[in-house]
Parts: C-alpha cells; sequence; structure tokens
C-alpha cells in the first residue's frame, strides 16, 4: 500500500475515533502529585512523553507504561482510565509512565497496518529502552519490575515489547488486543517466556473475540488470532501445562447483562498466563463507573481494569 493511502486512512481513522471518544461520567480521583511531561531524543525525532511520581517514592520502585489506544493521546489515555493509574501509584508507590505515539498511533506487529507510525517506521521499542534508562538514572526504578500495559494499538505495542524488548520487560497486560495469525506479523518473535494478561471482551465491534479481520470501526486492519489462540500462544511459550482455573467475578448489578471471568494459568516456577474474559463486553478499559459510548460496545460493572492489571503485576518478579 503506497504511503499516501496510508496517511489518508489514518487520517479518517482518526477523524472517527477523535469523533467518537468517551466522556467520563464520574469524578475523577485528584492524583497527589502533578502529572509532568517531559520529551527524550530517539534517533533524530523528541518523543513525548506524559509520566506521574507518587511523593516519597520508595528505591526500587516498579516503573508501569500504558500505551494509549490509535486516534487518541496519552492525556486521553489519563481520562479514558479514570485516573486510576494515579492513584494506585500514589497507594502502592510506583511510577506510571504515558508514552506518546507518532501521530497518536504506535508501530507494531501487525502487517499491514495502515498508520502513520508504521508509514514511518518508528522506532517505537527504542523509544520505551530510551525511557527505562532515563527513569532508572532519574529515580532508580527496580529493573525487574517494568511493567507494559495498553488498549487496542498500545496493546498490540505491548505485545511488540515482550517479543522485541524481553530483557527489559517484565510482564504485560494488553486489553482489547490479539496476536497477528502467523505470517502477518513483522515483530522478531523472542522464546522469552513472559507473564501475559489478556483482557479481552466477547462483544468486541472492532477486534472480534474469535479472531477475523481487524475492523477499526470499519477500516479494514490486519488479520488477528482469536483470543484463545493469542492465549493458547502465551501458554505454550512459557510451558505450562496445569489446567486452567477458572473464577467467575462477582455480578454487581442485576441489570448488567455482561459477566467476567478470569482464567488463571499458573504452574509453579514458571511465568503466568491470565485471561480476563467479558462476557458481552466491547473494544475498552473497563470501569464500573466510566463508561464509554455506544459504538465500543459495552462496559461491565464487575471490573475496574486498572485495578486488575496492577494486581497482575504487582505480583510478577522477573525470572531472567
Amino acid at each position: 500500500m503506497k504511503k499516501a493511502t496510508w496517511f489518508l486512512i489514518s487520517l479518517i481513522m482518526a477523524t472517527v475515533s477523535c469523533q467518537s471518544a468517551p466522556t467520563p461520567m464520574r469524578p475523577m480521583p485528584t492524583p497527589l502529585q502533578d502529572i509532568q511531561k517531559a520529551a527524550i531524543r530517539v534517533g533524530n525525532l523528541d518523543r513525548d512523553y506524559l509520566y506521574y511520581v507518587p511523593a516519597n517514592l520508595p528505591r526500587n520502585a516498579p516503573l508501569l507504561f500504558v500505551f494509549h489506544g490509535y486516534g487518541y493521546d496519552a492525556a486521553t489515555m489519563r481520562a479514558y482510565t479514570g485516573n486510576e493509574f494515579e492513584s494506585l501509584a500514589d497507594q502502592n508507590g510506583f511510577v506510571v509512565v504515558y508514552p506518546m505515539g507518532f501521530v497518536t498511533s504506535w508501530n507494531d506487529c501487525r502487517n499491514p497496518l495502515p498508520l502513520a507510525a508504521r508509514a514511518q517506521n518508528m522506532d517505537d521499542v527504542g523509544f520505551v529502552d530510551a525511557l527505562i534508562a532515563r527513569f532508572r538514572a532519574d529515580y532508580s526504578i527496580d529493573t525487574p519490575r517494568v511493567f507494559a500495559t495498553g488498549h487496542s494499538n498500545g496493546g498490540q505495542m505491548a505485545f511488540r515489547l515482550a517479543f522485541e524488548l524481553p530483557d527489559e520487560i517484565t510482564a504485560i497486560a494488553a486489553v482489547a488486543a490479539s496476536l497477528p495469525v502467523e505470517g502477518a506479523s513483522l515483530c522478531r518473535v523472542s522464546e522469552n517466556p513472559i507473564p501475559v494478561l489478556i483482557m479481552n471482551g466477547t462483544g468486541d465491534p472492532a477486534m472480534p473475540y474469535d479472531g477475523g479481520l481487524h475492523t477499526g470501526f470499519g477500516t479494514e486492519l490486519a488479520a488477528f488470532r482469536s483470543t484463545q489462540a493469542t492465549v493458547e500462544y502465551f501458554v505454550k511459550l512459557n510451558k505450562l501445562t496445569s489446567p486452567p482455573k477458572t473464577a467467575r467475578l462477582p455480578h454487581r448489578d442485576a441489570s448488567d447483562p455482561t459477566f467476567v471471568e478470569r482464567i488463571v494459568w499458573n504452574d509453579a516456577g514458571k511465568p503466568e498466563v491470565v485471561l480476563v474474559k467479558i462476557n458481552g463486553g466491547g473494544h475498552l478499559v473497563p470501569q464500573s463507573e466510566n463508561p464509554w459510548p455506544e459504538q465500543y460496545g459495552r462496559t461491565t460493572g464487575d471490573l475496574e481494569g486498572p485495578v486488575e492489571i496492577w494486581n497482575f503485576f504487582s505480583r510478577q518478579r522477573s525470572l531472567k
């Protein structure tokens, strides 16, 4: 596909995404410190990012990257998740970094990928690697506890980091994202096991739970695996052999048609894999009181996505 066509599709999708941007429906918690903005030189480009450092940050604190989805930015990702990651950072003592994608996009593994970050072949992996080095130097972050999560295109970026930066990333959590089908990935595949959480909705209108074409709300992007096949890929990578354990989360509202299952593959001494299956859920980060617009599908009242993600990360330690 020619670059001009990539740009046109990218522009159309950005317009659609911005027009449908969700508005938080509840008062957001006030972080105890200010969010900060900075830039770092990567190659010939200054890359922007937001970051949050709690007061009295302990030495050897964890570092959490939160990647926005396509068509919006780091500040909007904070709003979409209700500032919950900062609140969790205040409570648990870790640094949160919201990197900014190139023209609101990330150069993830999928091929084809008609987004600006791919058209310009942005070194997003190098961007993250440089940020890890900066925060290690400035805040003495704990090298064995560097985590990455993201929504949609940001979740796909987390997959890329798991494959191409395995010595730096301890664990990932991908939301509303699945791996590309075989032959449709540009990433270098690592043989390194890694703890993985996947949080997908069975009613996702953009990335169907059972796989197929990622439609991008009307624009076909790339073929991808089902959620189950994505999970099975990491179960095999991590050499997990025990049967999974399934728990259904408590249901809070009888009028809510969704329900959530947490399915865990976990053998002693091996990185775990967790599937958070949001039955009836859509293409969004679930939060009980922060619903997204109808075109993204249903949210659920049974799960706080950021809390689930941090609870997963908080029990991970590097096995490298």
